[in-house]
């Protein structure tokens, strides 16, 4: 671990963590986090952003000079479903954009509580709809997201392949949050040692997405879905998160499936620490793997 990486963990132990652990009014906790982009640095004057509404749903395109205008990575934020946006994950977007050499969706689903469960479901495969609409293959999409995102990622391919429509090419999971009824291992074991989630913002988030509806619902926790059939998919994690078994479990289910699945454990690594790289070395250094991944499985 980097002593960037530390210093990093370290602040968001004392910061964000507090504040997530005491999650009661969702506006104010926007507003607190409004301003953590800033933590990633400008935007490159080599990075062009183009807001879309996508059947009734705000994206936005995220491009390079020279990428391929036929492939996208459909990209769904992080926030514990009830925070995030294109304006908080802009800085990680443009990196996959720039690694990958495929356009970036960044997808701006409806957000609980104002939007309860299906609603973010709902919006991703409205997105994935709408591509295949518009003439992009299949298997030059990818689908991607991170914590909640990461979730609703794979939640998308399996309402994906519900739908009887052909999966994406690939999908990159980071850090997902998959199992919303808590019910991890690492939950309990990680308590501790991760340095922005606890169990109780856990749970929290969950109410004000499911409004009651069952924690173990498998576009909600698709660690309880059937898994079989899902597009190759790269997933990463922090040893000490609190969302480690969520990741290995749904690494774990896909494979006995016969699926792809391939898992990377990053020592000590805070939560999707990838939104860091502009700071961790560790977090570059994960961007650029994810865009191997994604070449690889996008050609």
């Amino acid at each position: 671990m980097s002593l960037r990486a530390s210093f990093i963990s370290f602040i968001m132990r004392r910061t964000i963590k507090k504040q997530f652990d005491n999650l009661q009014d969702v506006t104010a906790l926007r507003e607190s986090m409004a301003g953590s982009s800033r933590l990633s640095g400008p935007i490159p004057d080599k990075v062009t952003t183009t807001p879309q509404v996508i059947d009734g749903v705000p994206c936005e395109w995220i491009t390079l000079a020279d990428t391929d205008q036929n492939k996208v990575l459909m990209y769904l934020h992080g926030g514990g479903y009830v925070l995030g946006g294109p304006d908080s994950h802009r800085d990680l977007g443009w990196r996959l954009a720039e690694t990958s050499g495929m356009r970036v969706l960044m997808v701006d689903y409806r957000l609980a509580p104002e939007h309860r469960f299906p609603a973010a479901i709902d919006d991703a495969l409205g997105c994935y709809r709408w591509l295949l609409g518009e003439g992009f293959a299949a298997d030059k999409i990818a689908i991607g997201g991170d914590s909640a995102g990461g979730g609703l990622a794979a939640a998308t391919l399996v309402n994906i392949k519900n739908f009887g429509l052909p999966q994406p090419g690939c999908a990159i999971l980071l850090s997902p949050w998959a199992d919303l009824s808590g019910s991890g291992e690492s939950v309990k074991e990680n308590a501790k040692a991760d340095a922005m989630l606890t169990e109780k913002a856990l749970t929290t988030m969950a109410e004000h997405y499911l409004d009651g509806r069952d924690v173990k619902a498998p576009l909600a926790s698709p660690v309880y879905a059937d898994l079989s059939g899902l597009a190759p998919m790269l997933i990463h994690v922090g040893s000490t998160e609190i969302l480690l078994s969520d990741a290995t479990r749904i690494a774990e289910k896909v494979t006995a499936t016969g699926g792809s699945a391939e898992i990377e454990v990053w020592p000590k690594m805070p939560h999707v620490f990838q939104m860091f790289a502009s700071r961790v070395p560790e977090g570059g250094r994960a961007i650029a793997k994810l865009g191997v991944f994604l070449r690889t499985n996008i050609s």
